[in-house]
């Protein structure tokens, strides 16, 4: 099966940019630096990034593809008279992957401060799982004051300290794959359209939005601005092919090619995401005809950036795309490069089509 030469500098630099819930900014810079030269991109009141080109204006239906540029974190909520943080969680962050757990913490001025989980030595542990409300994160400071001089105080932002690293034959793994996956993938398109000359059937935007991880409704305010009939979501879903979860809900794997959404739901918060049937079996012929591999997708569990889309404006015609992403909200998420090289072929040969 061909695949798409990927370029692996970017997709790394998207995945070690810091960018919390409400603070994605750095992350909306690289965007912006990495758009073809004839693209326009314009800011939201809240940070919402959306990209276009105009040479496409009035081209068919207004379509917008969506990623999120959050990632989980954690936020300071006090800094302790010995010098040690507690923190409380931007979005999921996945406690169990917690202690012992290297961080970054990003001051209100822009510096790095390398921190850590505490965690009990093997010889001490009482094997009790944690409350975040009992962990510390340790800076190396032994007071409040000694804290402060390095600038640190109250609502300062802690990333995972994780570096992109290719493992295995076709995977890699760091942090924020969820969803810098999706902004590369975005990013990738919009120069595979400008480097080949493709026109597609539509006008296009790209949306990089906001605060997906701690409401999913970051994005709206820039689907009501643009208006879009068509909304294309690009997200990472969970797989459930390791030891521990094989089969549990469904069969999607690394390296099975993207996944289409047929049901997203969070049960018991009223969030549930179901596509625009003629969308998803256009998505289906298109893969079938180019010979893209594609997985089917029922989850719960999870929700995106999608979830209220549909109810916006007059409503809106949905679709969404998920790559798989193993170790969700941890240190090490991991991915199948195949399957991000496949996601934009898809969406290559899926804007070619009368949607």
């Amino acid at each position: 099966m061909k695949e798409f030469e990927l370029d692996l500098s970017l997709l790394a630099l998207l995945s070690e940019t810091p960018g919390l819930p409400g603070r994605e900014g750095l992350v909306a810079d690289q965007i912006q630096q990495a758009l073809p030269p004839n693209w326009v991109a314009e800011t939201d009141q809240i940070g919402n990034l959306v990209c276009r080109c105009p040479d496409w204006a009035g081209y068919g239906p207004k379509v917008m593809l969506m990623a999120h540029m959050d990632e989980v974190g954690l936020i300071v909520r006090r800094v302790t008279q010995d010098g040690f943080l507690q923190v409380q969680r931007l979005g999921g962050m996945g406690l169990r992957s917690l202690p012992g757990a290297r961080l970054d913490l990003w001051t209100s001025d822009g510096r790095r401060v390398p921190a850590q989980v505490g965690t009990l030595p093997q010889h001490l542990d009482h094997s009790n799982f944690l409350a975040l409300e009992d962990m510390y994160i340790d800076i190396g400071t032994a007071s409040r004051q000694e804290a402060e001089a390095l600038g640190v105080q109250v609502g300062d932002g802690l990333t995972w300290a994780s570096s992109f690293e290719r493992i295995g034959s076709h995977q890699a793994r760091g942090k924020a794959f969820d969803d810098r996956l999706g902004c590369f993938v975005l990013l990738a398109l919009a120069r595979r359209l400008a480097e080949a000359q493709i026109t597609p059937t539509c006008d296009l935007h790209l949306a990089f939005v906001v605060q997906e991880e701690t409401r999913l409704t970051g994005g709206l305010p820039a689907v009501r601005q643009y208006a879009p009939e068509i909304v294309i979501g690009i997200d990472g879903t969970l797989p459930f092919d390791t030891p521990d979860l094989a089969g549990k809900q469904n069969d999607v794997h690394l390296g099975g090619g993207p996944a289409l959404k047929w049901l997203e739901a969070i049960r018991g918060k009223m969030a549930c995401t179901v596509p625009d049937l003629r969308l998803a079996q256009t998505v289906r012929s298109t893969a079938r005809q180019s010979g893209i591999p594609l997985q089917d997708e029922v989850i719960t569990g999870i929700g995106t950036a999608l979830n209220p889309v549909p109810y916006a404006n007059q409503g809106v015609r949905i679709v969404g795309l998920s790559l798989p992403v193993r170790y969700h909200h941890s240190p090490v998420e991991m991915a199948d490069l195949r399957d991000v090289s496949w996601m934009m072929m898809l969406l290559t040969d899926l804007l070619q089509q009368p949607l």
